[in-house]
């Protein structure tokens, strides 16, 4: 068996194997919650129609805006994400669509001028929402499957900012 002298310790290769078994072990089981989301179990494993149904709007857009709150103590803050609008179902929306999330832990990935299928919700507040991880929103690259189940469903109206809502 080989020994390793390290500073006063002598450690043999079986136990720096063991100590760095148990510490890989200890990192990867320890939990942050500002990297956790934690999803409502409806939204688990949710298919496309399914979520497609709860949504307010299902719209594909292109990011123009990202503004973020200073977190909280917690690390908490606000996102605002502003869209153009390129396609819509389900209701009529604005060409230039604002959604609003809470961050507490987890996040959408949403960078400037990429393009994005967004299942939107209503926020309590009545402003539009994205539910952070626990959605099936997503770079538009990676929703051709989701894509493909409401294809056929009608499109709705894209209102310029000045034309009234419906």
């Amino acid at each position: 068996m080989m020994t390793k002298v390290i500073g006063p310790f002598r450690i043999s290769m079986q136990n720096a194997l063991l100590v760095i078994v148990v510490l890989g072990s200890l990192s990867l089981t320890a939990t942050e919650t500002s990297a956790q989301c934690s999803c409502a179990p409806k939204y688990i494993d949710i298919t496309t129609r399914d979520e497609f149904n709860l949504a307010y709007a299902v719209f594909v857009g292109k990011v123009v805006d990202i503004k973020k709150s200073a977190p909280d103590t917690r690390g908490h803050y606000i996102e605002t994400v502003t869209f153009e609008v390129t396609r819509a179902w389900k209701h009529d929306i604005s060409s230039n669509l604002i959604i609003v999330n809470q961050i507490v832990g987890c996040l959408n990935g949403f960078e400037k001028n990429e393009e994005w299928l967004v299942y939107a919700h209503k926020n309590q507040d009545g402003t539009l929402g994205s539910y952070c991880c626990c959605t099936r929103t997503r770079v538009l690259a990676k929703a051709d499957d989701d894509l493909k189940i409401f294809a056929n469903d009608p499109p709705t109206k894209i209102l310029s900012p000045q034309d009234p809502k419906p």
